[in-house]
């Protein structure tokens, strides 16, 4: 009986050993004699121009009007009221129509991309814009004052609700 499990044992020992030199033999050859499969993310083909697809949350705008170059923001406070992350910070000042602006912050650190901020604004004045990466070196730059806002936002194509892209002056629901 001691013999059975021993010659059992050796069977077991040759069939892992097998195993093991299939799947080196089939990772050795993948490596040295098939191409890349895979488009590493920064070196990539620049001639592809990515685009993110409708609907992406991407990084986030203020827009201005492209008539008046006024931002489309009174300072309401709704997107910073339903922020989650508590990352937006906005003052205004003035009354009524006149009401604008006077500082508008987003830390992008803490922003989770949720869109919700695109949504509550009744004036279509924050959006997700396309971009998808900013690299920075220190986090500090990841708090964006108003002027990098509105520039972000500056002649792309913008989202303006969760869902809808807005493309040379038509909208299309996804």
């Amino acid at each position: 009986m001691a013999r059975n499990n021993v010659v059992d044992l050796m069977q077991d020992v040759a069939s892992g050993a097998k195993s093991i030199a299939d799947g080196l033999r089939i990772t050795f050859h993948s490596l040295f004699f098939r191409g890349k499969v895979t488009d590493q993310y920064p070196h990539r083909d620049p001639s592809l121009n990515y685009k993110p697809g409708p609907g992406y949350r991407g990084m986030l705008g203020l827009v201005a009007n492209p008539e008046t170059g006024q931002l489309n923001c009174t300072a309401c406070g709704q997107c910073q009221k339903v922020c989650p992350d508590r990352c937006i910070l906005v003052e205004g000042e003035g009354k009524g129509k006149e009401r604008k602006p006077v500082r508008f912050t987003i830390d992008m650190s803490k922003c989770m991309y949720c869109g919700l901020c695109t949504e509550v604004c009744p004036f279509d004045a924050i959006t997700m814009t396309p971009k998808y990466s900013d690299v920075v070196e220190h986090v500090e730059e990841l708090i964006w004052e108003i002027d990098r806002l509105r520039a972000e936002a500056e002649g792309m194509e913008h989202i303006s609700k969760v869902g809808e892209v807005e493309k040379e002056g038509h909208h299309t629901n996804s």
